[in-house]
């Protein structure tokens, strides 16, 4: 399985300036290569950038960086960083033209060697940012109660992180850089935006067609319950909002294909 930032070559980057030069160099690819209009990334642009060699510059500090050192009001944002990165990174680095479903071991194979430690797209998602929550229709927890990574996870869960983790596709939320100032400000726009993009009422005036992220991952918003209080409290259509004032729970939740066509330009 491809180590990301162990195959790079060069001089070694003072690890101390890991995450800044991460956020910056993600902010750049971001701002340079994505099209926010119309949801696309141009992944061959980037790959011949100024801003894909940042990102690798970043990536190659990161092995030596030593994640224990970051406060933790200030991990939540790096590992969203870090996770965002990454997924752009493997994306050029290992082709994945096809998109990332054509690489069966995509979130599982994609890594990064971080203070020694070896982090997938998988550890990230699932062993730290969902607080080692099992993967969906899997069941078991991905890291062990002993694994020394856990001692690096934000602690705190926030299910906004489902709509911050850029997944390269065209149902996946968009890519960013997360700075750890104004962090819940940064999460809920996020999670406004995506929703605003992919919630709608039905045909038929009684069912809510959301996104199937909140299926997958229902259990981290309390169930079908909490996954419906969620969406309406960050309802902006004036359709969507009348139907939940008219029927309230009885309004049934429709969840939405996953398109996970690669978002290329």
């Amino acid at each position: 399985m491809p180590v990301l930032n162990a195959i790079e070559q060069g001089s070694r980057i003072p690890a101390w300036d890991a995450p800044v030069l991460l956020a910056n160099a993600l902010r750049e690819a971001c701002t340079a290569h994505y099209d926010p209009g119309r949801h696309c990334f141009d992944y061959v642009a980037f790959a011949q950038s100024p801003a894909y060699a940042a990102l690798r510059l970043a990536a190659r500090a990161l092995a030596d960086f030593e994640c224990a050192s970051l406060r933790i009001g200030l991990r939540l944002a790096f590992w969203l960083n870090v996770y965002n990165a990454l997924v752009l990174h493997a994306v050029v680095a290992r082709d994945a033209r096809g998109g990332v479903r054509a690489l069966a071991d995509f979130f599982p194979g994609s890594q990064y060697v971080i203070g020694g430690h070896v982090f997938s797209l998988d550890a990230i998602e699932h062993g730290l940012l969902r607080v080692n929550a099992p993967r969906p229709g899997l069941g078991a927890r991905l890291l062990r109660r002993d694994d020394p990574r856990l001692k690096l996870a934000p602690y705190v869960y926030d299910e906004r992180v489902h709509f911050a983790m850029y997944s390269a596709c065209r149902s996946s939320p968009a890519p960013s850089a997360y700075p750890a100032e104004g962090l819940d400000e940064s999460l809920e726009r996020a999670t406004r935006e995506y929703l605003a993009a992919h919630v709608r009422l039905g045909a038929d005036g009684a069912t809510l067609v959301v996104p199937k992220q909140l299926e997958w991952y229902a259990e981290d918003f309390g169930g079908e319950r909490g996954v419906f209080e969620f969406v309406a409290a960050r309802l902006q259509g004036e359709s969507e909002l009348h139907a939940v004032e008219r029927l309230g729970f009885g309004l049934k939740l429709r969840y939405a294909e996953f398109d996970w066509t690669l978002n290329t330009a």
